[in-house]
């Protein structure tokens, strides 16, 4: 994990620390609850919009215009589209293919 992840998971457990001393005193689980939210964010989120090496293989799928570079890896990215599924893939192109 790298960049804001690893910022977002300590956040995460600094706020849980906080919620827990917070519980314990009496008060509210606010916190806990706002912990637990920025965890399973920090967790689960790398899961969408994952990197994949080559274009997706069956179904119709079809390049789109969309073109970015990934933030992380500094990749060139090509969004490729199913219009069958409506389900999307964001292929990582790579520095040798034209």
């Amino acid at each position: 994990m790298t960049g804001w992840r690893n910022w977002a998971l300590t956040f995460a457990v600094l706020l849980g620390v906080c919620g827990v001393a917070l519980f314990a005193a009496g008060g509210g689980p606010i916190l806990l609850i706002f912990a637990a939210i920025a965890l399973v964010t920090a967790l689960f989120e790398p899961i969408y919009g994952q990197l994949v090496g080559r274009p997706p293989m069956g179904g119709e799928w079809r390049p789109t215009d969309e073109k970015f570079v990934d933030p992380e890896s500094g990749q060139l990215v090509t969004v490729w589209y199913d219009p069958k599924t409506g389900e999307r893939r964001y292929v990582g192109e790579s520095r040798d293919r034209p």
